[in-house]
C-alpha cells in the first residue's frame, strides 16, 4: 500500500506540517503490527526519508527508547491477551537509574497520550500484583502497604489494546472512556504479572 500526500494551502494558515510527529505515529504503526515494513519518504527533503521495522514489536520498540537505562528486569516483560471482543499486548520495566520513562498507549493502534480506562486498569493490575507477591513473601514491614504511585513511579511500559466500538473523549480521541476496557485490562494484567513474579523471583524482589 502506497499513500501519496500534499497539503491544500487554501485549508491551512501554512503548507507545512509537523514531520517529527508524522514519524512517531509511523514508528508506532510499526512497533504494533510486528513484521510491517513502513516507508516514509519525504521528496521535498529526501534526508528526512526513513524506514521501520520490529520483528519483535513493543519489546525492541521499548529496548530502543530506553537505550543506555538500565532496567528492571533487563528485558521488558511482554504479555499478550486475547478475549471475546478485547485484545491486549504490553511490554513493561523498571527504570533503576535516571533515564527518561517511556509511556505509551494505544487502542485499534490510535495514540492515546491522555490514557483512560486500559492504562487505569493496567496500572490497577500491576498493583494489585505486586502486593500480593510482597505480601505472601513478607517483604514488606507489618503495616505498610505500597500505594500505586511505589509501583507506577518508575515503570516504563508500551501498552496496546484493541476492542470493538470504544468510547474516547474528545475528537481528537486521546483518552479512552470504555468502562470495559479497565476491567478486561486489570485483570488480564494482575494474572500475568503475577505468574511472572512468581516464576522470576530473584528479579521479582529487586
Amino acid at each position: 500500500t502506497t499513500v501519496h500526500f500534499w497539503t491544500e494551502e487554501r485549508y491551512f494558515d501554512q503548507p507545512r506540517f509537523h514531520v517529527g510527529r508524522l514519524k512517531h505515529t509511523l514508528r508506532a504503526k510499526a512497533v504494533l503490527c510486528p513484521s510491517l515494513h513502513i516507508r516514509f519518504t519525504d521528496e521535498a527533503n529526501p534526508e528526512q526519508s526513513e524506514e521501520w521495522f520490529y520483528e519483535e514489536g513493543l519489546t525492541d520498540y521499548l529496548l530502543d527508547e530506553l537505550e543506555g537505562a538500565e532496567l528492571v528486569p533487563e528485558r521488558p516483560v511482554v504479555a499478550h491477551f486475547k478475549g471475546r471482543e478485547e485484545e491486549a499486548d504490553w511490554a513493561v520495566a523498571w527504570i533503576a537509574d535516571d533515564s527518561e520513562l517511556v509511556a505509551e498507549s494505544y487502542v485499534n493502534l490510535i495514540p492515546t497520550a491522555q490514557g483512560g480506562t486500559h492504562v487505569n486498569g493496567f496500572r490497577a493490575g500491576l498493583t494489585d500484583a505486586i502486593r500480593e507477591f510482597c505480601e505472601f513473601r513478607g517483604l514488606l514491614p507489618r503495616g505498610l502497604k505500597l500505594a500505586p504511585e511505589d509501583v507506577w513511579g518508575r515503570c516504563t511500559y508500551v501498552l496496546s489494546v484493541r476492542m470493538k466500538e470504544p468510547l474516547f473523549t474528545g475528537q481528537t480521541k486521546e483518552r479512552l472512556a470504555s468502562r470495559e476496557a479497565a476491567a478486561f485490562v486489570s485483570g488480564v494484567t494482575k494474572d500475568s504479572f503475577s505468574l511472572w513474579l512468581n516464576e522470576h523471583v530473584a528479579d521479582a524482589e529487586r
